[in-house]
């Protein structure tokens, strides 16, 4: 004791006390200081040099003006040493003027100025941190250093280098001095090989196969192409231990195995040459593999026995078990009573029981091999939302979250309907997805609630995050829809914060050019009712090919009957220009479901290529004229429709979850429309998350009918034609369509000549002998399909975030011409076309249809991989496609009049070959 004391200043010989580290002599010092009732007179901190004496003071417990108390000291030392700032500290006591001064000795720990990871590759400094801050190691820039800490972040990196398959990592540190008082610390890291699950066996299994038990291992699986991308062919421990519980053991007790014993498995690590994939394909290279053997014991089989619940006021027996959906005698499912247990606690929660707490007990009838299951409620309080608030909104008005949340304060707090509230708040499309964790709910446990003791209050605060109602984007590339293209566009999703959504448009291209106008006005006169407005301009380029007229050139027969092209190099097969506006209207009939109405009316011109083109387009009777003739020159649509649609997916432009449904019927005819038509239409889609929620399976389906009606057909440019970005991928716009060979005759002028090649004149007329020669041309037109399928899908895997991600995927679809009534020239026209008939050509009789060539009736698929970028001012992601096409069109057909056969392909190169695989540029979704 002596060592730590020292005589200082009056002639009273007060001690000053010296605490080090080990606590043992404060006991004695302490009962000294306790033989004295001095006050502080007060209290200082010395040797600090970053650390605030003011922080110091916030742990000290002793004031001045008080009685020195030595229990209250020891606490104050204690509690100072466990701030982790200093490596030293003592406590010294001196005579003041008026009392005694305590002194706070204190030497800083120094700081860890820099962390150097040397040979870490398998794991970024990011998931390192990240690991760290899960696992609590304290450790960081600017910390104090701490052996122990470093000793912990040893253990995590270990831990961490593990689950990448490295179970061999060794890893050492050093810590250099970094004046003034600080530390770089240095881990050494020597990863060692990677460990890979080679094989998993299983023994003694008769109700599953190895097949189906690998299958529920979530977390690790054997080395394969997918489990390599997914990480989860790496051997690690805990991942083995967590596959074979929540994996394993759950699908057993699926069918009522609940004794399955699952032994110790038996783990053999050999070194073996494999063939490696990456960097290098098919390169043979050694490493460590993992061979796992597992070892069943199964047990019986276990029914369902008795259900009962105990503490229900709510609901009847038979309503809970009814949730419950475990029924007595059936064999035993531990999946089905945990999805029971959800459901149990949506309509509790439905009701306002948000406390209620179950105490499921499962009693076993190993003589019967029964589970009696026993479920103890804890109901708890009934609560009502008194007070709803929204935070983070700062343009858009409260009214307009508030609207389409369907929790209402004063009323029983109904958890089913804060779910569809955020549902519906994420379908807007304003904010960052929401969860229901940014909903933070309050309950008051002590206010009685509208009903008494038994019911309470909870608040309830909506925390959103608001992205940039104002976007601008620029695009530009070259696409199959619109060729080479440039465009601007402005919208806002939120205008003025009350949720209208104003949109400007203006792009052009070789092919397309558009400007449009619209407004959507979501709450009409604050009623539940959506209206808007759209204006365009627009004009398409149709083309079948500049590649196919290489082709058809290259073998000489690429012309019309008049010797003119009939596949114009370098320009349009028709252009097609429109105005117009629509106005639409939906409102709500139910939960999700809308039914719309909308109206609208064009103006449209179409111009041709060239004569043939020209006389076969417009050979069709789709409009009333006199002629019988249609005519493209400022035809007029009025079209009304219908619609019907129902949609629960969570997001407008990156969906992850849900499905929707659209029903609409296109109506276009009376008195100011020049065409007569009805075009039903049927879409549905489905999005749901894969992968713990990281990636998303999407899936689309289409059907859909053109046909006219009164006597009329409908348009040629109006039929269905499929192909493209927003179709199937694989193939160009507009490109997949049914085709009609179809024959023309022109004479053509031809002198006649004696055996010596000199003309024979005419003795009349002194000019030579003219003969009118017919010339047959057959030519496999375009008609589109009355009827139409498609089918879509795709599996989204975001790499960052969501700005840039992958998504392979598969597009199917097909064309029919079911109704050939609409294929038929009008009687006017029907001779200006021939039919090859007993070995001769003849004009086609009125109301003969045009003669489909099947092959080109056939399926069309296209499967392939997409690259989407998303910028930060642009909703819709920019896609770089790599397609291959399965099934496309590859065959040759026979001219009636003689010569090369002609070509049908899909897809052609530059050299007019046919082309099944190749890279797309595209802005926007397929779906």
């Amino acid at each position: 004791m002596e060592d730590l004391m020292q005589t200082k200043g009056l002639s009273t010989a007060w001690l000053v006390v010296v605490l080090l580290f080990i606590l043992s002599p404060l006991t004695g010092i302490f009962s000294i200081l306790a033989q004295t009732e001095d006050l502080i007179e007060d209290i200082e901190i010395r040797g600090n040099r970053r650390v605030p004496a003011d922080t110091v003071k916030f742990h000290i417990l002793s004031q001045k003006n008080t009685k020195l108390d030595p229990a209250v000291l020891q606490r104050d030392f204690k509690a100072v040493w466990a701030m982790s700032f200093f490596d030293d500290l003592k406590i010294e006591i001196e005579d003041g003027k008026t009392g005694k001064i305590v002194i706070f000795w204190v030497k800083e720990r120094p700081l860890i100025r820099e962390i150097k990871y040397v040979g870490l590759k398998s794991a970024t400094n990011t998931e390192v941190l990240d690991k760290y801050k899960e696992k609590k190691v304290g450790l960081g820039m600017e910390t104090p250093f701490e052996p122990t800490k470093v000793q912990r972040a040893i253990t995590v990196l270990t831990e961490l280098l593990a689950e990448k398959g490295r179970q061999y990592a060794k890893i050492t540190y050093d810590a250099k001095d970094s004046p003034p008082n600080g530390k770089i610390l240095t881990f050494y890291i020597e990863e060692g090989p990677k460990v890979k699950v080679e094989k998993i066996d299983f023994h003694g299994n008769t109700v599953y196969s190895d097949k189906q038990l690998k299958k529920s291992m979530k977390y690790i699986k054997e080395t394969g192409l997918i489990s390599m991308f997914t990480g989860k062919s790496t051997y690690d421990q805990q991942k083995l231990e967590g596959s074979l519980e929540l994996g394993v053991r759950a699908k057993y007790q699926e069918k009522g195995y609940i004794k399955l014993l699952i032994k110790d498995p038996k783990i053999d690590i050999r070194d073996v040459s494999h063939t490696s994939l990456f960097p290098i394909p098919f390169q043979t290279k050694k490493g460590k593999r993992v061979f796992i053997d597992i070892d069943l014991e199964e047990g019986p089989q276990y029914r369902v026995g008795e259900v009962n619940f105990t503490g229900n006021t709510q609901f009847r027996k038979e309503i809970l078990q009814r949730v419950l959906g475990v029924q007595q005698g059936e064999v035993f499912n531990g999946e089905m009573v945990r999805k029971g247990f959800e459901n149990l606690k949506k309509i509790y929660g439905a009701k306002g029981f948000i406390n209620w707490t179950p105490v499921p007990r499962q009693e076993l009838d190993d003589e019967n091999r029964l589970v009696n299951i026993v479920f103890e409620f804890e109901e708890g309080k009934q609560f009502y939302l008194r007070r709803l608030d929204f935070v983070g909104n700062t343009t858009t008005r409260d009214k307009v979250i508030r609207r389409e949340v369907l929790v209402n304060e004063g009323e029983i707090y109904n958890t089913q309907l804060l779910d569809i509230s955020l549902l519906r708040l994420n379908q807007l499309g304003f904010f960052d997805t929401l969860k229901q964790e940014d909903a933070d709910v309050k309950p008051d446990l002590k206010a009685a609630g509208p009903e008494g003791e038994n019911t309470g209050w909870v608040d309830v605060t909506l925390k959103v995050k608001e992205k940039g109602k104002n976007s601008i984007g620029f695009s530009g590339g070259v696409s199959g829809y619109g060729g080479s293209f440039v465009g601007v566009n402005y919208s806002t999703n939120n205008f003025l914060g009350y949720g209208e959504t104003l949109d400007f448009t203006i792009q052009g291209g070789t092919r397309q050019s558009a400007y449009i106008f619209s407004f959507t006005e979501p709450y009409f006169k604050d009623r539940p009712i959506t209206t808007g407005f759209s204006l365009y301009h627009r004009r398409y380029s149709y083309r079948e090919g500049d590649q196919y007229a290489n082709y058809l050139y290259g073998y000489g027969y690429g012309y019309g009957a008049g010797g003119q092209p009939l596949v114009p190099l370098g320009n349009e097969i028709f252009a097609q220009s429109s105005n117009g506006f629509t106005i639409f209207a939906s409102k709500p009939i139910r939960p999700f479901t809308r039914f719309g109405l909308s109206y609208g009316i064009d103006r449209s011109s179409t111009t041709f290529a060239n004569s043939d083109y020209q006389l076969f387009y417009t050979a069709f009777q789709f409009t009333d004229t006199f002629s019988g003739i249609g005519s493209y020159t400022g035809v007029m649509r009025s079209t009304i429709t219908p619609s019907l649609t129902y949609s629960t997916i969570n997001n407008p432009f990156t969906p992850t979850s849900g499905k929707s449904y659209s029903a609409l019927f296109q109506f276009t005819g009376g008195p100011v429309s020049d065409v007569k038509y009805y075009k039903p239409y049927l879409e549905a889609k489905w999005f749901h998350p894969m992968n713990k929620h990281r990636n998303t399976l999407g899936m689309r389906a289409q059907f859909a009918f053109i046909s006219g009606y009164g006597g009329l057909s409908a348009p040629i440019t109006d039929r269905w034609f499929t192909g493209g970005e927003d179709s199937i991928r694989g193939f160009d716009i507009r490109s997949i369509s049914p085709r009609a060979l179809v024959t023309t005759k022109t004479l053509t002028a031809v002198t006649q000549r004696d055996p010596y090649g000199n003309p024979v004149i005419d003795p009349t007329t002194g000019s030579p002998i003219v003969n009118y020669v017919p010339f047959y041309n057959s030519f496999p037109y375009y008609i589109g399909g009355d009827t139409q399928v498609i089918y879509n899908i795709e599996y989204r895997i975001p790499i960052i975030g969501n700005s840039f991600s992958i998504a392979p995927f598969f597009d199917v679809g097909k064309l029919w011409v079911l109704k050939e009534s609409q294929i038929r020239v009008a009687p006017q026209a029907a001779s200006q076309f021939y039919v090859y008939e007993n070995g001769q050509f003849s004009p086609m009789k009125p109301g003969t249809p045009l003669p489909v060539i099947p092959e080109t009736l056939m399926v069309r698929s296209s499967t392939g991989v997409e690259f989407q970028v998303i910028l930060p001012v642009v909703n819709a992601p920019f896609r770089l496609i790599y397609y291959y096409n399965p099934n496309q069109l590859d065959t040759y057909i026979l001219r009636p009049e003689g010569g090369l056969p002609y070509p049908l392909f899909d897809n052609y190169d530059s050299n007019g070959a046919q082309k099944r695989h190749g890279f797309r540029f595209s802005v926007g979704r397929t779906f």
